[in-house]
């Protein structure tokens, strides 16, 4: 068949005038449209060949724990609890295998304080990124995006077989425990991944359910794990003592 002249390839604003035109309920339009910009932006970095140039699977079982309430040191106290039990976090009743924090995702001089906080595994090998926030830190949105940023960077090929050499290495520690459900499981890039926003309940139920840039989150929260195609995603409360999260409470938005 023979192409038709003058044609021109569906543009990507065609695209999401389809995914608008398919939502039938009462639900914001917004969300979907931002959901397919990210997802489209996430795909493009995933599958992009860039890589960080060292070792990415940091083995921080031994590694030491300040004190303070700064976000590496809360996602610290979290692994740590976890480890003390069978190494995972209850995520609104699926477990999650934390297998490292703080792991470096871009290297550059410009870019060395770009880590993903907290790093862990679904049973079937999804990766799953947790960008930790504090009572007092930055909107939702802006996690959202960071997050991504991080979950793209380490799903990368050269990324993710770096990820794979680690997890081997790390599953054959003496002693190491391997919780119950995951004695097969290692990470696969075939497996979708999760973003989990991982905050104290009061990021979410006070400062940004007044705040401007904050008070509209349960939007993306009522999108839920369809917002972006690639990924589920989450919005999670923590004390980060408990390995036990739970759905913060959506304010309404007036």
């Amino acid at each position: 068949m023979s192409k038709r002249k003058n044609s021109s390839p569906i543009t990507g604003f065609r695209d999401w005038l389809g995914c608008l035109e398919s939502v039938r309920d009462q639900r914001p339009l917004w969300p979907v449209l931002l959901g397919q910009a990210l997802n489209h932006e996430f795909i493009r970095q995933r599958d992009s060949v860039d890589s960080y140039a060292g070792s990415i699977f940091k083995d921080r079982d031994n590694h030491p724990l300040g004190d303070g309430e700064r976000e590496e040191r809360l996602v610290a106290r979290l692994y740590r609890a976890a480890h003390a039990a069978d190494g995972c976090v209850d995520l609104f009743g699926e477990r999650i295998w934390l297998i490292g924090f703080q792991w470096p995702t871009q290297g550059a001089s410009a870019e060395k304080s770009r880590r993903a906080d907290l790093v862990g595994l679904t049973a079937e090998g999804g990766l799953v990124v947790f960008e930790a926030k504090v009572a007092t830190g930055t909107p939702p949105l802006h996690a959202l995006c960071e997050g991504l940023d991080y979950l793209a960077c380490l799903l990368r090929p050269v990324n993710f077989l770096k990820i794979e050499v680690g997890f081997h290495a790390w599953t054959q520690k003496p002693g190491k425990i391997i919780p119950e459900g995951f004695k097969t499981t290692r990470p696969l890039q075939t497996s979708k991944p999760k973003l989990v926003i991982l905050a104290p309940e009061s990021y979410f139920t006070e400062r940004y359910s007044r705040s401007i840039r904050g008070k509209e989150w349960p939007f993306l929260v009522d999108a839920g794990i369809s917002l972006i195609p690639s990924i589920d995603l989450h919005f999670a409360a923590t004390d980060f003592k408990s390995t036990e999260l739970w759905e913060p409470k959506p304010h309404k938005v007036k």
